[in-house]
């Protein structure tokens, strides 16, 4: 079920975390339960160190909430790398798998809300591209890029 640890690059993910990071300079402390890229460091970190791959009720607590405007490019490129680490799981996909969390987190950002996810990264960016073409046309030509 979802992704085994020795899948994730746990460098990549940070590092585009990082780079969509605001940093403290700009937000004042971090708040990480109500920034998405904050909440994203978090589950990652957390993963990192309890050897998991998954966030135990990690879908239900990601912070919607979060109005701050980030980097679309950095968005897109962070996204996409998501997208080729996951291993299209299809049925034994799970909401809670980090990979699932961290896309969701990025869709929020990038949509407004989470997108519909069956497991598989091509039919996923297929389906998408309904919510706005623009958007889902970069994130394919980052996701190609890969």
């Amino acid at each position: 079920m979802g992704i085994a640890k020795n899948e994730i690059n746990f460098d990549n993910i940070t590092k585009n975390l990082a780079n969509c990071c605001l940093t403290e300079e700009k937000c004042g402390a971090c708040k990480e339960e109500k920034c998405l890229i904050g909440y994203s460091k978090k589950c990652i970190l957390g993963c990192f160190k309890n050897d998991v791959t998954y966030v135990e009720n990690g879908f239900k607590n990601i912070p919607s909430a979060d109005a701050k405007l980030y980097d679309q490019h950095n968005l897109v490129v962070g996204i996409s790398d998501i997208l080729k680490q996951c291993r299209s799981c299809k049925e034994d996909h799970y909401d809670n798998c980090i990979i699932n969390v961290l896309r969701s987190c990025y869709e929020v950002i990038l949509f407004g809300e989470t997108q519909k996810y069956d497991g598989s990264a091509l039919v996923y960016l297929n389906e998408v591209k309904d919510s706005n073409k623009e958007i889902m046309q970069k994130i394919m030509e980052e996701y190609l890029k890969k």
